[in-house]
């Protein structure tokens, strides 16, 4: 069944006190910063061939009502109307209805001859429910929801996104980002037998939270497909994509995951004329990965000579200033400014300070003379007097730094708390494979780090963690398990490092002041093959081809991790 009745007209130019302007208003300032428009509402356009592409999909069956519940610049709408008229469809745009939070968007609407400005709806789609849009349940419902992170939403927003959730009887852990909720309440204005086709961020792979979703897929579609796109799609993001496509609403089905380099495939994907870019290839987490290297993985893990780092030390975050360009300063700013020597802190802020599996006070000292900020700027109570400590205070409280949220927590907001100084740094992210650095300086570190303190009998060697930490074990768990973020950034969540499986063998020991000494030297790829040969290879006798199957298994995970341009893999 198909209706052409109109939606009642919202206000389009979201006075105040509407839900638009609520809703914009309550994102649009994150740390005292000033955020984009598009970035506020979580908008990333979507290219015309895409949706295109996805709405011919959905609509495949036949025509009838379609909806997209974020619809920004209108490219599913018009996408739809184009569809629908190839299908014979008279006067398509009647069969098309939109949602969005910004009134600007309508502006794509009025803009079109085949799209009625009558069937878009300027609010928040989650304070909708399926009676309130005529055309419901449709036949199809496409789009790309907003991605805004689970920590920006807040107050009115937080509050539908949650009754949202409620009202759809599928349980959604509170940390989900947006896109999470608007799939899920997508699912109640969607008829039986109907299709959904979105686009959303890789974390429907491997967050924690999207476990939940999936099944939830997995129990009203007969079929799910997931497609991990490499391709960057959107031009102010560099998030991974993931193509959901599920048919037949209202039967239990399954799920498949393909992944694609580029869109090109896509429309083949969809419409079940190839599996998979590399039928040879399993996909665990939107990774592409043989079969022979997931049991290799599995067959390690199990050795008693792997242990997780987690039972040899306490994983955490480093200290947290809520404003570090303040609080961690260079040795210049510091004499210069007349700060007293015994407010300063030497600590490790950049991940990129790591260049060896030592951090020494040697290390420290050359990036210090290299005007790096190396130092944390903590007053005691007696220095709170200072001439120097009370124009940096001043300083920090004309940029509003008291009031960040951090700050605001601590008894004092000019003194950071500190855990006790920690044995080991591993990186949180990076854009290589992880790295794990002996603290020889002692210092603290940020919370661009991740700080070890170990737990077992000192008498253990702590080398042979380091060592162990640089094979291709490690390497390649770490790409399948952690998040990928930014331009190709692999990020390591406390929980995720403390499940690393460590291979240890007592060899390791005596081989860490040379592969200490290739890191240095910039020789990262010939360390990392060392430690292979010592601690794989000769540790715990695993076949030279299956050492080489890990090797070339890191390679390809990282590759990856950097986003093609123009449909080029760029390594």
């Amino acid at each position: 069944m198909t209706s052409d009745k109109a939606v009642a007209k919202t206000e389009l130019h979201s006075p105040e006190g509407s839900p638009a302007a609520e809703f914009c208003r309550n994102y649009q300032v994150r740390n005292g910063k000033e955020m984009g428009h598009r970035r506020v509402l979580g908008a990333y356009y979507t290219p015309e061939n895409v949706a295109r592409i996805l709405v011919q999909w959905a609509l495949s069956n036949g025509p009838g009502t379609i909806l997209d519940p974020s619809f920004g610049g209108c490219a599913f709408l018009k996408a739809a109307a184009q569809v629908l008229a190839e299908q014979g469809i008279q006067d398509p745009g009647r069969l098309v209805f939109g949602v969005d939070v910004d009134p600007a968007c309508v502006d794509h609407v009025r803009n079109s001859k085949q799209l009625k400005e009558n069937n878009c709806i300027v609010r928040n789609f989650l304070d909708i429910d399926p009676t309130q849009i005529p055309g419901s349940p449709f036949q199809a419902i496409v789009g790309n929801p907003p991605y805004i992170r689970h920590h920006w939403i807040k107050g009115a927003e937080r509050v539908s996104a949650r009754a949202a959730i409620a009202n759809s009887g599928i349980e959604l852990p509170a940390r989900a980002s947006t896109w999470a909720y608007f799939l899920v309440h997508a699912l109640r204005f969607l008829a039986p037998g109907g299709r959904l086709a979105m686009l959303v961020p890789e974390a429907i792979l491997q967050a924690d939270y999207a476990a939940s979703i999936r099944n939830a897929l997995c129990a009203r579609f007969k079929h799910v497909s997931l497609t991990h796109l490499r391709e960057r799609l959107f031009k102010n993001t560099p998030e991974p994509v993931v193509v959901v496509a599920a048919s037949d609403y209202g039967n239990r089905g399954n799920i498949t995951t393909n992944a694609i380099n580029s869109i090109e495939n896509l429309g083949e994907i969809l419409n079940q004329k190839v599996t998979c870019s590399d039928q040879s290839m399993n996909i665990v987490n939107g990774r592409r990965i043989s079969p022979a290297t997931i049991q290799l993985i599995e067959e390690l893990v199990c050795d008693d000579a792997v242990t997780k780092l987690g039972e040899f030390g306490k994983v955490r975050i480093g200290f947290v200033t809520g404003a570090n360009s303040h609080f961690i300063r260079s040795y210049r700013y510091l004499t210069g400014h007349g700060i007293p020597r015994k407010a300063w802190l030497p600590v490790i802020a950049r991940t990129q300070w790591l260049s060896g599996l030592a951090f020494t006070k040697n290390d420290h000292q050359n990036l210090s003379e290299a005007d790096c900020r190396t130092f944390l700027v903590r007053p005691t109570a007696e220095d709170e007097e200072d001439e120097g400590i009370r124009k940096w205070m001043l300083e920090g409280t004309e940029s509003g730094v008291p009031h960040r949220y951090k700050c605001v927590s601590r008894a004092h907001w000019f003194r950071v708390d500190l855990r006790e100084v920690p044995d080991a740094f591993a990186t949180c992210t990076r854009f290589g494979s992880p790295l794990l650095a002996l603290n020889r300086a002692g210092y603290h570190c940020s919370n661009t780090l991740h700080s070890v303190k170990w737990q077992f009998d000192p008498s253990f060697v702590p080398e042979m963690i380091a060592v162990g930490f640089l094979t291709s074990l490690v390497s390649v768990w770490a790409e399948l398990h952690a998040r990928r973020y930014g331009g190709g950034v692999l990020k390591l969540e406390p929980s995720t490092l403390s499940n690393v499986p460590v291979p240890l063998v007592s060899d390791a020991a005596h081989a860490f002041d040379e592969l200490d000494k290739l890191m240095r030297a910039g020789r990262e790829d010939e360390a990392r093959m060392r430690a292979d040969e010592i601690v794989l290879r000769n540790g715990l006798n695993v076949p030279k081809s299956d050492v080489r199957l890990l090797q070339q298994a890191r390679s390809f995970l990282m590759s990856q991790r950097r986003p093609p341009r123009n449909g080029k893999s760029r390594g």
